[in-house]
């Protein structure tokens, strides 16, 4: 398995990224401890151990009661340099700006519905810089900008989500080293005239879609023609050695035995081990995982705890109907409550981006394929939108959308015990007939309706999940949670085809 991340090191790897890559400049302030406590949710002892070892390396200073300050770099590689590593990872780095052209349009479409962009932290910062151009260092504000916005939503996954994609878009670079990328970007000057800021401000959802998908494709293109401008400005190109775009959410809590936990209960839940069948052997589950047979432990006592699964004495670990009465023991304990959340976050966030996934998966599927998947849905007492996300994210060429959808819908297994067993068959049955009415639309050729039905099947979870939460385990903090409006954008939205 992929060995754990601590709470340390990813929140001083992201930090001095955020340094390094010229996202924070020198001369700035981080944000406060208290602040960092929020953003990275860890301790005020992990945030200040990571403090103390970026001044220890010259990256930061601390003054008595004030925020850290960002110093000159004397290290500050050659431009030279800077433009041979850019191209090291070009497919990725164009990989992942494809990516936000599918990713970024229905979340700023869903989160700034309904908000008033003026009294966001970071609006006037952006109107001014909008003023002075992305060339100038404009373009931080403006995303400071869109980080307001996606966590006025009320998704800390998404703002988190987002994050990400600021430390892996090398922005810094393209719109401050490189000239090139700002001339061709910039030539019609829509993002120096506030065009992101106006976009923000309609209120046709529809409209504000098309607009921010044109806005992003335009930047896609962007940087995919810088990439050969600056091939051709080396007398060889590198060969590349990407950084793997990642995005782990439940970085610094991401224990083995969790991630088994998660494992077996897809497979529970998609009849790969069916009800009243026996789990391979404690040895044989660790020899799989390549964990300790205490970690497997850990994990079957997890799943036990939650009614999956039942420890037979001498005879090993039997799957069983799940017991919907042990969620409102469940819920109470603080870890569970803030699981609760994040599975909710995680089915709004699948509910936003499964239709552009769809779209682009549709019309890759081959006929045997849809057989298959035929096949699989014949079987009964088993959930059919398991193997439908499946084979959708199979048909993912885009790495970095890959890694979403994939984490994503890791973070929706913890719930299956809440949302499907919860009055057991009828609402397996339910979401099976919304899978159903997709596959005949993929049958079909119509990528769109099996698109529209594929984001239905997933805003069913999500409405079902937060009303058995709030109306059944008494548990209000899903009360707050959004359910997304109905997309019904086409391929030509998302420039498909």
């Amino acid at each position: 398995m992929v060995p754990q991340t601590t709470k340390f090191s990813y929140v001083y790897d992201e930090l001095k990224q955020r340094i390094t890559d010229g996202q924070i400049l020198p001369g700035s302030r981080l944000p406060s401890s208290r602040r960092l406590c929020d953003e990275f949710q860890v301790s005020l002892y992990t945030i200040n151990n990571v403090l103390e070892a970026l001044k220890e390396e010259g990256l930061i200073e601390n003054q008595p009661r004030l925020a850290p300050r960002v110093l000159l770099r004397k290290d500050m590689p050659h431009p030279e340099n800077m433009v041979l590593s850019i191209l090291k990872q070009r497919d990725g780095i164009t990989q992942l700006y494809q990516t936000l052209v599918y990713i970024m349009p229905p979340l700023l479409t869903f989160a700034s519905r309904g908000c008033d962009l003026e009294i966001m932290p970071h609006y006037g910062q952006a109107v001014e810089a909008a003023k002075a151009g992305m060339a100038a260092g404009g373009w931080r504000p403006p995303s400071a900008l869109n980080r307001d916005i996606l966590k006025s939503g009320g998704s800390p996954l998404i703002g988190d989500l987002y994050s990400t994609f600021e430390l892996h878009s090398k922005l810094t670079f393209f719109t401050e080293k490189c000239s090139y990328f700002t001339e061709i970007f910039l030539q019609d000057n829509i993002f120096g005239a506030g065009g992101l800021m106006d976009i923000l401000k309609g209120k046709d959802s529809s409209v504000k879609y098309r607009q921010l998908t044109a806005l992003y494709q335009r930047l896609s293109d962007s940087i995919a023609g810088t990439m050969k401008y600056l091939a051709g400005t080396v007398p060889k190109c590198p060969i590349q050695s990407p950084a793997p775009f990642s995005w782990n959410p439940t970085r610094g809590q991401d224990y083995c035995y969790a991630r088994i936990v998660s494992d077996l209960n897809r497979k529970i839940g998609s009849g790969f081990y069916p009800r009243g069948t026996y789990l391979p052997y404690e040895k044989q589950l660790a020899n799989q995982y390549r964990v300790s047979v205490s970690t497997v432990r850990k994990a079957l006592a997890e799943l036990e705890e939650r009614g999956y699964v039942k420890k037979m004495n001498a005879k090993g670990t039997i799957v069983t109907e799940p017991d919907d009465s042990r969620v409102s023991q469940l819920l109470p304990n603080p870890r569970r409550t803030k699981e609760a959340l994040r599975y909710l976050n995680s089915l709004q966030l699948l509910t936003l981006i499964i239709h552009p996934a769809a779209l682009l998966a549709a019309e890759r599927f081959t006929e045997k394929e849809i057989k298959e998947l035929t096949e699989k849905f014949s079987r009964t007492d088993s959930i059919y939108l398991i193997d439908m996300f499946e084979a959708v994210l199979k048909h993912i060429e885009l790495e970095p959308m890959r890694v979403i959808l994939t984490e994503a819908f890791r973070l929706t297994e913890w719930g299956y015990y809440i949302t499907y067993y919860t009055k057991k068959r009828r609402n397996i049955l339910s979401l099976n007939d919304l899978v159903l009415t997709a596959h005949q639309y993929l049958c079909k050729g119509n990528a769109a309706a099996f698109a529209d039905s594929m984001e239905e099947c997933y805003r069913h979870v999500l409405e079902r999940a937060k009303k058995i939460m709030v109306e059944e385990y008494i548990f209000y903090g899903a009360v707050y949670i959004r359910i997304p409006e109905r997309a019904g954008w086409s391929k030509d939205d998302l420039h498909i085809g």
